[in-house]
């Protein structure tokens, strides 16, 4: 990923899914597709760390979950659509749940089936949410930010590569 065309400055603390105390010290805002494998390496492999930097008041995060137009990637749009955003922790285990679960669903369903596996695995129905994801892309799109994941955490910009270790050291 080419980090040098991402304009930060662009990228905001509104619209998205906020996990956290508001006043935490550091704020990850991490561009999603609830599809996209790479995202998938992304939450699972961060999960416990980022987890734990929330509950130790260090950190905020902000998911904002991405719509693209690539093929592979229509079922997350789809799902983002279910997201509440006003409503953090089901987001988390909804996310956690997808991508947990993404290869059973992201090649084999067609939407009507993800739809009934959205409502039979989790519970959710679609959300009116659509102009916040709408101003998700028109975010992403005035910052240039083209692939998911793209986090930004203070003044580094990654994706689902970054070494454990490194992301520790960032979030202390």
């Amino acid at each position: 990923m080419d980090i040098s065309v991402i304009k930060s400055e662009n990228v905001t603390t509104t619209g998205g899914i906020t996990i956290g105390q508001p006043d935490a010290p550091l704020t990850s805002i991490e561009f999603i597709n609830a599809a996209c494998p790479y995202c998938r390496k992304w939450f699972l492999k961060s999960e416990e760390t980022m987890t734990e930097a929330v509950k130790a008041g260090r950190l905020k995060r902000i998911i904002k979950p991405f719509g693209k137009d690539k093929e592979d990637l229509q079922l997350g749009n789809l799902a983002h659509t279910y997201l509440p955003f006003d409503q953090p922790e089901i987001v988390l285990q909804t996310l956690s749940f997808l991508f947990t679960h993404q290869k059973t669903w992201r090649n084999d369903l067609t939407p009507d089936e993800f739809k009934k596996y959205i409502d039979q695995n989790l519970k959710l129905t679609p959300q009116d949410n659509a102009e916040n994801l709408t101003a998700i892309i028109a975010e992403a799109n005035r910052a240039n930010i083209k692939f998911v994941p793209t986090i930004i955490l203070g003044d580094h910009i990654f994706d689902e590569s970054i070494d454990m270790t490194d992301l520790s050291q960032l979030l202390k």
